[in-house]
């Protein structure tokens, strides 16, 4: 067997990486992945038998470490562009549509929430729209600031890092995440800022912090609060 993943129905996605260097099975369990390193020798039915065999106790583990937020007909999420609205209906498959600010996600009337699967899904098709939307308004809006405060950049990307909302390079390429798009506005503008101050300071010395307060006449040190209650993740 080599490297590949796997959809299940306990766990969502099973990642199978091999290391030849392994003694043993190792899992890694996430709210929304079961990543699996395997010894090159191990084969497909030494495979399922170990993972069968680790299922209940892994399942238990998963439980204790569920996310607080469970996505169901109770979410209440607002990006900046749109409201989330699940429900249940009559259709056979889930189904996602965008109409006027709310982002509806109709799911099967015997769906369960618990189910990483069900979860993985909801996230994935959320995160969808907002990489769209991130295409589609950031660019433009650091494009706008950049040109208010007279600063310039190489060029911006979109990525989906986790870790961290934006970044710049040497050669000022601007990096940002499409999760800023879970940011309220002001906020959006303050992690933009940030990256272009990059563009003079390099570092996160006094000086860069005193030109970025400057840019955001004076309110840096409360956006840069207030955006420690977000994160970069559903």
């Amino acid at each position: 067997m080599g490297n590949s993943s796997f959809s299940d129905v306990d766990f969502g996605t099973i990642t199978i990486k091999i290391n030849p260097k392994a003694r043993s099975v190792i899992f890694r369990l996430t709210p929304n992945e079961l990543k699996i390193t395997v010894p090159a020798h191990c084969t497909q039915k030494e495979f399922q038998r170990i993972l069968e065999n680790h299922r209940p106790t892994l399942k238990l583990k998963q439980t204790k470490a569920k996310p607080a937020t469970i996505f169901d007909e109770n979410t209440e999420l607002q990006t900046n562009r749109f409201r989330v609205k699940i429900l249940r209906t009559d259709r056979a498959d889930f189904y996602f549509s965008r109409k006027e600010g709310v982002l509806y996600i109709a799911c099967p009337m015997q769906t369960d929430f618990n189910r990483a699967s069900v979860r993985e899904m909801i996230i994935k098709g959320i995160e969808r729209y907002l990489r769209s939307d991130a295409k589609m308004h950031l660019p433009e809006r650091l494009k706008m600031l950049a040109d208010q405060k007279g600063l310039k950049f190489s060029e911006v990307k979109i990525n989906s890092s986790k870790t961290r909302w934006g970044s710049c390079s040497g050669r000022k390429s601007i990096n940002l995440s499409f999760y800023l798009m879970l940011l309220p506005s002001h906020l959006i503008d303050y992690v933009l800022l940030h990256e272009l101050t990059h563009t003079l300071e390099m570092n996160h010395s006094p000086r860069f912090w005193a030109k970025l307060d400057e840019f955001a006449q004076n309110k840096s040190d409360k956006f840069k609060k207030e955006l420690k209650s977000y994160r970069t993740s559903l």
